[in-house]
């Protein structure tokens, strides 16, 4: 399977052998906070699968690729590591009306995969070089299988919770990754704990299977005894925060939450 071509603040990359054997049996996929879809591009295909996001540059991006994979390929390939590329990136992500949507797409690329911790404003330079060795790697795995992987894929640009309803059935899964709104959003200010409860009163109706990505909270802990929802939780660092010299990294609980028991798989 490709790796997403995308490596996304907040994105789940390093969380994958944590995610992947909780998914259960589906014939039908939801992402509907997609981002970098790191789920989905590791995740075997099924037969419908729906990926969604609010933000247009996002959309946009695996719009090009489904239409204009070549000459996307090509841009990246020929765009050097270096801070003038992402300063015109992040020209264009921030005038994208200015642009056609093709330029947007690159910008878009660029602007993540170049930043400092994945994320756009600060180019993400480092001392030793290992950081242009990376993205040399990663600008030579974009190639046709992520084409591929996004050829039967329906893209949407919609209300998550509409989009989750419109999907629903008893062989839907719904991987949920919102941004947290008890942290940082970078990409997805403005998600408040308002939003949360929404999405958590809908996850209540819904007959398909869901798992949910999320810090611990007290409205989630609410809403896990109210329905008997099952929930693990684990450490993980805090990829954007440097460690200091005889300091422990900073860690952060993450909370998986779900309606099927997380100890019984059936693939």
């Amino acid at each position: 399977m490709p790796k997403t071509p995308i490596t996304y603040y907040g994105g789940k990359l390093n969380l994958l052998s944590e995610i992947l054997p909780l998914i259960p049996k589906h014939s039908i996929y939801t992402e509907a906070f997609f981002g970098g879809g790191a789920v989905f591009f590791a995740k075997e295909p099924v037969e419908s699968e729906i990926i969604n996001d609010t933000n247009n540059m996002v959309v946009n991006f695996y719009e090009v690729i489904k239409t204009d994979f070549d000459w996307l390929k090509t841009r990246i390939q020929a765009t050097p590591f270096s801070r003038a590329s992402y300063t015109v990136a992040l020209s264009i992500y921030r005038m994208p009306h200015l642009f056609n949507k093709k330029q947007q797409a690159w910008a878009f690329y660029v602007g993540t995969n170049f930043g400092f911790a994945c994320q756009i404003g600060s180019w993400g330079y480092d001392k030793y070089g290992k950081q242009a060795k990376k993205l040399l790697n990663k600008k030579m795995s974009f190639n046709k299988e992520i084409f591929k992987r996004l050829e039967s894929t329906q893209i949407e640009c919609n209300d998550a919770c509409k989009v989750i309803k419109a999907r629903d059935s008893v062989d839907t899964f719904h991987y949920i990754d919102p941004p947290y709104f008890n942290s940082c959003q970078s990409f997805y200010s403005g998600y408040s704990e308002k939003h949360f409860k929404q999405l958590l009163t809908t996850l209540e109706g819904i007959e398909g299977k869901f798992l949910l990505s999320s810090y611990p909270s007290e409205i989630l802990t609410k809403y896990i005894e109210r329905n008997g929802w099952y929930s693990k939780q684990f450490d993980k660092p805090l990829s954007a925060k440097k460690s200091v010299a005889g300091e422990k990294r900073k860690r952060k609980t993450e909370v998986l939450t779900a309606n099927y028991s997380l100890s019984e798989i059936k693939q």
